[in-house]
């Protein structure tokens, strides 16, 4: 129960891997706040964290448009508090194409608004609520991010590299504040129906491509990702800010 009495905040944690580091969080203590668009599965999310024990509470926002992630994290303060924890989730490819020449001008600002913008406006309001007490952000980028991968396009690509980039930018300057800023870039994880799908579409010997550039040669686990974050919100990473944890089962060695 390391987390005790800190409050979390994850976005896009609805469902799939979002949902894996609530209850990852959950378990070790800590009050957790699930972000997603969709209200009705939020409430599911909230209802089903609930029923296992854990404090939890939910809110409903695009985190694209600044002036509801404003809101949304007044109102977590209003209810819990403080912030002491964001995961910045939510993303993806959102369903878009991932063939340049078929990605048109809306799909792009889509996956830049979701992915890369989303994770500035949230860090941005919750370092205002955390710069008096410290506290630890955890930014989600993606092995699609660190190297070229078969399975994203360019504009995903260029939202989780974005986000690396800013992620080590933002933890010099809020380091002072004793604030942690860290990444967690995922390899492939089957996390939901759109990645399953996904993988479901490419053939035998596309799959077997993939699995056979990892020294593991399988693809992660949901559950895997969720303890890196786990140990990114938790004391055992207090001299850690600026880093990214590689979690793709060596396929990509930064």
């Amino acid at each position: 129960m390391e987390l005790q009495g800190k409050v979390a905040v994850i976005t896009g944690a609805a469902r799939g891997l979002g949902l894996a580091m609530a209850k990852n969080l959950a378990n070790k203590g800590a009050t957790i706040v699930i972000n997603d668009l969709d209200k009705g599965l939020v409430q599911e999310a909230v209802s089903s964290l609930r029923q296992e024990g854990f404090e939890t509470f939910g809110f409903s926002a695009n985190v694209a448009i600044k002036n509801e992630v404003i809101s949304m994290m007044d109102k977590i303060v209003e209810t819990c508090g403080k912030i002491d924890i964001l995961v910045n989730n939510a993303g993806g490819e959102l369903r878009t194409p991932k063939r340049l020449e078929e990605i048109e001008e809306q799909d792009w600002d889509l996956v830049l608004n979701v992915n890369l913008k989303g994770t500035f406006l949230c860090s941005q309001a919750a370092v205002s609520k955390m710069k008096h007490q410290g506290g630890k952000i955890i930014n989600i980028s993606s092995i699609g991010g660190r190297t070229a991968s078969i399975v994203t396009g360019v504009a995903y690509a260029a939202a989780k590299g974005g986000i690396v980039a800013f992620t080590r930018r933002l933890a010099k300057e809020v380091g002072p504040y004793n604030i942690n800023v860290n990444a967690v870039a995922p390899g492939l994880v089957i996390s939901g129906e759109r990645l399953q799908e996904t993988w479901n579409k490419m053939s035998e010997e596309e799959q077997n491509s993939v699995l056979d550039d990892i020294p593991l040669r399988r693809l992660g686990q949901i559950e895997e990702i969720a303890r890196a974050v786990g140990f990114l919100a938790s004391n055992e990473s207090n001299y850690m800010t600026g880093a990214v944890l590689d979690v793709n089962g060596g396929r990509f060695m930064g």
